[in-house]
């Protein structure tokens, strides 16, 4: 019998607490509310993959216990989203 298969690395929706200009300043994974320590690097991807725009903010983070994460704000649907992997 084959393991069912599941798609690598889906985003996952997330908490994002924003400063004023977009860029998260913590972030809410399960109960817990982790501190983002250094913004890494911000960039913003618009696309039409292929044939459904996309248009996202990424965002590379270290946070307090010194995890790296990266989120994005899809800018059309609207939203937060944790990408793992």
């Amino acid at each position: 019998m084959c393991p069912e298969m599941r798609p690598w690395n889906t985003p996952r929706p997330v908490k994002v607490i924003a400063g004023r200009d977009g860029v998260p300043v913590a972030l809410r994974v399960g109960k817990a509310t982790r501190k983002v320590l250094q913004v890494l690097e911000v960039w913003q991807i618009d696309d039409e993959w292929w044939r459904e725009p996309i248009s996202r903010r990424y965002a590379a983070l270290v946070l307090e216990d010194g995890g790296r994460v990266t989120v994005y704000n899809d800018l059309l649907a609207g939203g937060w989203f944790l990408q793992e992997g």
